[in-house]
């Protein structure tokens, strides 16, 4: 591609995500309904209330008991949240567990199925455990020097808006061995997907959550992803890892419908070592947005260089009394009923099965950040910051989470106190499962709720009742229901259809200019060749 019609790529990019307002997004994770990823649930929600972000939000709920409490479930402080219910599909041929079929097959019945009907422009896939530090936009962040990027591209030829058949994602360190898999078995014979080599793998298909896509191609990938990652299990063997069969997967789709993405860095951060994440934010704190959770409130300034998500892996330790292990935040260490209105409030005491130890979120940046600290004589200085910057924001953020949830669906008195413990599963006295997520713990109640919400309905008819009560109230207010609303909504067509002529009037000149240079540069140019 000639350089001059390169260096229109940005541009291109704005004008095709131009009118895509910020709640034209509709954000989606999958779990299942056990109390481990019931309050992660909470948390992400509550978080992107937190940081002002847009549009509706989904949890895709799988495998669940005929009694699942459908009501707690759907309880939630963010305001367009919505609960999808899906057929059972950890089970494979050989009747073998495998919990990664959820997300891929789970996303992918959503989008068929949902009540009602997904109609946002841009659709966002995250995972349960992630937090929001700064909202998610159709057009990509506000201020373009926040976007990282560390490619083969030129950075200024890389735009993070999405627009239909322009695909972004964050960066993982996945590799591209899925390039040398059995691909005409997974995609079918002369599939684009057998086309892809390694150079183009790592970097356009080597990532993970966010993904974000346009509605419609959205679709396309999730209907190939259910189908590729059974056929990754059928073909591949167990030779994949788990989680990698379903993330390869999902490459696997996105190259048989021709969609690569751009792959970019600064969504997120999660693992400490790891780079092409979000980590230049933290480890050059003082010179980007100063935000430190630690030190002071975990409300970030607004638009501030700073990663959207954080991804809390399985433990963070910044290492505070190295003798009982360190304290730590730990995701399979939270007591599931933290929800509870008189559950206590997981304070800064972390148990690993060595005693307790207990601290201050200023003193996890004093040990973090001190160079004669036992942190940085077992860690570098560069991970003990990280650590100490996710563990305050996460677990901060989680905190509030709890008060917020408590002072909007507890009686008075629920407990404030805030000095629950993190506890290893053996001190909670449960086994695990096989990915070491506690069994059998303590779960939430409905003790302390208001009365509605006490005795709410929570069966799994009243909750599909009234998502087709939601599904028909939509539609009602589509077709205009009533004279008043006829009115408004006419009101409203005028508006949008003065907003379109408004856009066309800017736009025309600039399309025709694009168009006219384009013949010049590409067909023009062939002509000369020829």
């Amino acid at each position: 591609m000639p350089a001059s019609l390169r260096s229109l790529l940005p541009l291109l990019a704005a004008l095709f995500a131009l009118g895509l307002e910020d709640d034209d997004i509709h954000i989606v994770f999958s779990t299942d309904c056990g109390g481990y990823q019931n309050w992660q649930a909470e948390a992400l929600a509550y978080s992107a209330l937190m940081v002002g972000q847009k549009g509706h939000i989904t949890r895709i709920v799988s495998n669940c008991p005929d009694d699942a409490d459908w009501a707690m479930m759907r309880r939630s402080n963010f305001p367009n949240y919505h609960v999808h219910i899906t057929p059972k599909f950890d089970l494979d041929d050989g009747r073998e567990y495998f919990p990664y079929y959820n997300k891929p097959l789970g996303v992918d019945h959503w989008i068929k199925n949902a009540v009602p009907p997904v109609t946002q422009s841009v659709v966002v896939l995250l995972d349960p455990d992630m937090v929001f530090v700064q909202p998610l936009r159709p057009d990509g962040v506000k201020n373009k020097d926040n976007v990282l990027y560390t490619g083969r591209q030129n950075k200024e030829d890389v735009s993070d808006a999405v627009r239909e058949g322009h695909p972004v994602g964050q960066q993982y360190l996945i590799g591209s061995s899925w390039v040398n898999f059995k691909r005409d078995l997974i995609c079918g014979a002369g599939s684009p997907c057998t086309t892809v080599d390694h150079a183009s793998a790592n970097e356009h298909y080597a990532l993970g959550p966010p993904y974000l896509l346009h509605r419609e191609d959205a679709k396309k990938v999730f209907d190939a992803w259910a189908k590729y990652v059974i056929k990754v299990r059928e073909v591949q063997g167990k030779s994949v890892a788990d989680m990698l069969s379903e993330m390869y997967a999902y490459c696997l789709g996105a190259a048989h419908h021709e969609l690569p993405h751009t792959r970019l860095d600064h969504f997120m951060v999660s693992n400490h070592r790891a780079d092409g994440e979000g980590w230049e934010f933290i480890d050059k704190l003082e010179d980007y947005s100063n935000h430190n959770p630690c030190l002071g409130s975990h409300h970030p300034p607004e638009d501030a260089a700073l990663p959207l998500l954080v991804h809390y892996p399985g433990e963070v330790i910044p290492i505070i009394d190295p003798k009982k292990g360190g304290w730590k935040f730990h995701k399979k260490h939270m007591p599931y009923n933290i929800f509870d209105c008189k559950a206590k409030i997981p304070g800064w005491t972390s148990d690993d099965g060595n005693g307790a130890i207990t601290t201050t979120p200023e003193l996890i940046w004093k040990t973090a950040t001190s160079p004669a600290s036992k942190c940085s004589n077992k860690h570098t200085d560069t991970d003990c910051k990280r650590q100490a910057w996710v563990a305050c924001q996460v677990h901060k953020t989680i905190q509030e989470a709890i008060l917020a949830y408590k002072d909007s669906f507890c009686e008075e008195g629920y407990n404030k106190d805030m000095d629950g413990s993190l506890l290893h599963p053996r001190v909670m006295g449960v086994k695990t499962d096989p990915y070491g997520a506690p069994l059998g713990a303590t779960k939430q109640t409905r003790n302390g709720l208001k009365p509605k919400y006490r005795d709410e309905d929570g069966s799994k008819e009243y909750h599909l009742r009234l998502q087709r009560a939601e599904a028909m109230a939509v539609k009602m207010k589509g077709a205009g229901g009533g004279a008043a609303d006829e009115e408004a909504d006419g009101e409203a067509d005028g508006e949008e259809e003065n907003t379109l002529v408004a856009y066309a009037v800017v736009l025309a000149p600039a399309a025709i200019g694009m168009l006219l240079l384009f013949y010049r540069l590409v067909i023009g140019g062939k002509g000369k060749e020829n």
